[in-house]
């Protein structure tokens, strides 16, 4: 099977997050309706696993009492594509590298959720960890389908 790349879970579930903040559907109408496209490429974004994640981003940044829950979901989509686990830049760009080419090894939800976790924590002592608000995925024209998952209309009816 082909799965997403630990880096893609990681900026799909903040902006679920951060669409359903913006927004004003249900937080499952915005998981469905990324999962319909991602599916096509990766057998483990199902709807309830984006769900499940931007969901329990959203309750760790209410139980830490942490207002700024747009800032952390948006930073770390930014840090997700532009850095990797060892804080060294992603390499987005080469010859024969697709960023977006699927894996053979599932990322967990749970693996996902504890980046999130450890990356507010990181900003919060840190304070250098913000992404520039002008900043989009779009910005990329290596991942732009991607950003075309990421930015495609919702509406209520994808809920169900």
């Amino acid at each position: 099977m082909s799965y997403a790349r630990d880096w893609i879970l990681n900026v799909v579930c903040a902006k679920v997050a951060e669409r359903y903040v913006l927004g004003a559907l249900p937080i499952e109408a915005y998981a469905n309706r990324m999962s319909r496209d991602l599916l096509l490429t990766y057998a483990d974004c199902t709807p309830e696993k984006l769900y499940s994640v931007a969901e329990n981003m959203l309750f760790f940044l209410a139980e830490i009492e942490d207002d700024n829950a747009l800032e952390h979901c948006h930073s770390f989509a930014y840090r997700s594509v532009h850095f990797d686990k060892a804080d060294r830049p992603r390499r987005l760009k080469g010859l024969f590298l697709d960023p977006l080419a699927a894996v053979k090894q599932q990322t967990s939800s749970n693996t996902v959720f504890k980046s999130f976790r450890a990356f507010v924590f990181r900003s919060r002592v840190e304070g250098n960890l913000v992404a520039p608000i002008e900043w989009k995925v779009r910005n990329h024209k290596e991942i732009i389908s991607l950003a075309d998952i990421l930015d495609v209309e919702v509406s209520f009816s994808d809920a169900m």
